[in-house]
């Protein structure tokens, strides 16, 4: 098939979808898009029954729905969920091709020391440090700089602009986005009363396999041990992550959250924008922080919390109804306390 083209079968075969018309299995594909977007050489999805309505209007050839929904008039795919179907679709028509062309760039400075393997692509005006091992296929965008001893594993990609410092370690299959700065020094010092004295760190940074960090993140690196961001953990935009964290494998972690050092982090751990947490606290497995969530101690596996301080997420929704009618409480309470005053001098 041409570049950026793909049979139905293919995208049925991948996504493991129930095609509801097989004369349409041979039919070429252009791409995915969204109901009002999608084009007749394109596939569709929605992830609401609601919506089945509108997909009956849409141009698409086929439309990823939840087994069991139905489109009249319309070819459908029946999968279990359709937005997942969407993420796979979606990457099947990514295009990998390295941004600044295959190779090495003239102008990037890799040290003799360093190895690289087959197929690695790394952009104008990279600098990559003494020592450094980088796998297969991986792709080092413009103007980021590897310090010495980094180890990187096959198929990454390194966007423009981000800092791996010394002695960090990624798994394959990372993306490290524009800006984000991974091993930087923690806020690492003693305080006598008077003045500060800086701390240096001996650890590092361990990404694992699968993990993706956001662009201006920054992750700094542990005191004596490294801090960790375990496998296939999915960090947004301008998060902390302090010295000698543990990030669980498979947390989501949305824009501008911030961590303390020594923090805990289970797996399958949700949270949402803006969440703050305290040092040295674990957070159980399969549990969900609310946004702007201030979290200074342990929070249980699968617990849902929310607030600040942090507290179970339906308890917090209870007080926030409350607070909406404190105005009206006030003035209740204060002709209340009035009548109590007139009663009590009409008693005495």
């Amino acid at each position: 098939m041409p570049e950026g083209k793909l049979l139905l079968k293919e995208i049925i075969r991948e996504t493991g979808g129930v095609l509801s018309d097989l004369s349409l299995l041979d039919a070429v594909i252009t791409g995915i898009s969204s109901l009002d977007l999608a084009c007749a050489s394109e596939v569709s999805f929605i992830t609401k029954e609601r919506y089945t309505e509108a997909a009956k209007d849409c141009a698409a050839l086929a439309v990823f729905v939840e087994d069991g929904w139905e489109i009249a008039g319309k070819a459908t795919i029946a999968v279990n969920d359709p937005y997942w179907a969407y993420a796979i679709v979606a990457q099947m028509f990514e295009n990998y091709e390295p941004i600044f062309g295959t190779g090495i760039a003239r102008s990037a400075q890799i040290d003799k020391t360093a190895l690289i393997a087959q197929d690695v692509s790394i952009g104008p005006g990279t600098v990559v440090g003494a020592g450094v091992r980088i796998g297969k296929r991986t792709r080092i965008d413009a103007r980021v700089v590897i310090e010495r001893d980094v180890i990187i594993g096959d198929d990454c990609h390194i966007q423009s602009g981000a800092v791996i410092r010394y002695g960090v370690k990624i798994g394959s299959g990372v993306i490290v986005a524009s800006g984000a700065v991974i091993g930087s020094e923690g806020f690492a010092n003693a305080f006598d009363g008077e003045r500060f004295e800086r701390i240096p760190c001996f650890g590092s940074v361990t990404l694992e396999d699968g993990v993706e960090i956001g662009a201006n993140t920054t992750i700094d690196r542990g005191n004596f041990t490294d801090t960790v961001i375990r496998r296939g953990a999915r960090i947004d935009n301008l998060v902390m992550v302090a010295h000698n964290c543990v990030i669980g494998e498979s947390c989501g972690v949305a824009a501008q959250v911030g961590f303390a050092g020594s923090t805990k982090v289970g797996k399958r751990v949700m949270i949402a924008g803006q969440a703050g947490f305290g040092g040295h606290i674990s957070i159980g497995d399969d549990s969900f922080i609310g946004g702007q969530a201030g979290v200074t101690r342990d929070v249980e596996q699968k617990a849902r919390v929310a607030g600040s301080p942090a507290m179970d997420l339906m308890r917090m929704r209870r007080i926030n109804l409350v607070t909406e009618d404190l105005p009206e409480i006030k003035r209740e309470v204060k002709n209340l306390r009035k009548e109590i005053e007139e009663l009590k001098g009409k008693v005495l």
